[in-house]
């Protein structure tokens, strides 16, 4: 008996180990697998441009003005910069990311001088990503 039951166990254990074996090796959501050099350039074109197209925008605002725009000019800007992989770049690009929030968080509360200052280091942040990975 205590045979049959160690053999149950192990066959139920063996089952479970291999029903989530598939959803372990899965790619995460969103993640660009083996991307190409040619490609993360291309990555990083893309977030210079949206992050230049934001603060653009931010800097036209006139204090009063609707800002929906801009936050989903930002919101763009932040997942372009997510399409960037490279490992690199990735603690540039976390201090990158973290000026784009302060600049949203900023101008969602309404300070638009420190919205425009935050965001005008994010794009120099942006550009310096990729000077960084041409050099290395």
């Amino acid at each position: 008996m205590t045979l049959l039951k160690k053999l149950v166990i192990a066959l139920f254990i063996g089952t479970a180990f291999l029903a989530a074996a598939p959803t372990a090796m899965a790619k995460p959501a969103g993640k660009i697998e083996n991307q190409s050099p040619e490609g993360v350039k291309a990555a990083f074109d893309e977030a210079i441009a949206a992050a230049e197209a934001a603060d653009a925008a931010l800097q036209a605002l006139t204090p009063g003005a609707n800002n929906d725009a801009v936050l989903e000019l930002m919101k763009e800007a932040k997942q372009a910069l997510n399409h960037i992989e490279s490992a690199t770049v990735n603690r540039e690009k976390e201090r990158a990311n973290g000026f784009l929030k302060d600049a949203r968080g900023a101008l969602i509360k309404g300070d638009l001088t420190a919205s425009k200052a935050s965001m005008t280091s994010a794009v120099e942040k942006f550009k310096e990503l990729k000077k960084i990975y041409l050099s290395f």
